[in-house]
């Protein structure tokens, strides 16, 4: 059996993740190569690490406000303490040149009458990347690349209620493309794609404040939400979202209304109070049926209270 020290800690320096020990004050009894390597590459001034008390660093940076050093801090005593046998840790530590994300794992274990703690710091990048693309793709239409149905309902309800409860005003649009079956007959399915996105496109140009949403709720219906904007401010917005749409230009030859690429759209405003945000989606589509009604090509909007 190999008992040489330098045979073990040559075991943990060809290791490609950051690892440090601690006694039970919290001071650093060894750390390996890989965390020298990483501390001098993201600009640490530090050279000895050894002797370096990490728990006192942790509480210093707390004190100050930080949030990693405060759960950190805390992490390692509830350890310490016998109060979890594992502690976890994600955070961020984001280069001038990639996003990174490390796990942190402490845990505790003797050896020759003492007790000591073991961190290690986990690249965990390529499975956050992997999860901000499931999360992604859980929330955004494969065609269009905007919002789909799913999240514009989540968005819509917690929207609706942060509204609802700040006494803000709140605007629903539902916005159709007019004679999009035609559009499809006539030029196949592969150029209504093509205008899906271009379409698309430029509704998202009206959608750039936080409380901004443009979703794809269906085939080619459409839905706009607006928040802290009144009434006559979201109107000028949709009115002028017609004209954009008209000016794309997009051949719609054989179309009753224009030959050219059309919408209508159905537009709600009001300060949320006294509805759910179910009713005022049915009033939008209610709207949005009138502008179809009336000839499309148009917006037809009401304030509500």
């Amino acid at each position: 059996m190999i008992e040489n020290s330098d045979f073990f800690k040559t075991v943990l320096d060809s290791l490609p993740e950051q690892i440090v020990v601690l006694d039970r004050q919290g001071e650093i009894v060894f750390c390996n190569q890989y965390w020298n390597t990483f501390a001098e590459q993201n600009g640490s001034e530090i050279t000895d690490w050894v002797g370096l008390n990490y728990l006192d660093v942790c509480n210093t940076s707390g004190r100050n406000g930080d949030k990693m050093g405060q759960d950190v801090s805390k992490g390692i005593y509830s350890v310490l303490h016998g109060e979890e046998p594992t502690f976890y840790y994600e955070y961020p530590c984001h280069s001038p040149t990639e996003k990174r994300w490390f796990m942190l794992r402490v845990v505790m274990f003797h050896f020759q009458n003492a007790d000591f703690l073991l961190l290690t710091h986990h690249n965990i990048t390529e499975r956050k990347r992997s999860e901000d693309l499931a999360r992604s793709l859980s929330r955004t239409d494969a065609l269009t690349q905007i919002a789909n149905r799913r999240y514009f309902n989540t968005f819509l309800k917690t929207e609706w209620r942060r509204c609802r409860r700040s006494q803000t005003p709140f605007t629903l649009a539902m916005v159709d493309i007019d004679h999009f079956k035609l559009l499809n007959d006539t030029y196949g399915h592969q150029k209504g794609d093509e205008v899906l996105v271009e379409f698309s496109a430029v509704l998202s140009d009206f959608c750039r404040r936080p409380g901004d949403l443009c979703a794809r709720y269906g085939g080619e219906e459409f839905a706009l939400i607006w928040t802290d904007i009144e009434h006559t401010e979201a109107v000028k917005l949709a009115e002028e979202l017609l004209i954009q749409i008209e000016r794309l230009q997009i051949v719609n030859e054989h179309s009753p209304t224009k030959p050219i690429l059309t919408t209508s759209i159905g537009l709600v405003s009001l300060h949320p109070q006294g509805m759910n945000e179910l009713e005022i989606l049915a009033k939008a589509d209610e709207l949005l049926y009138e502008a179809k009604q009336q000839g499309r090509n148009r917006l037809v909007a009401h304030k509500l209270n």
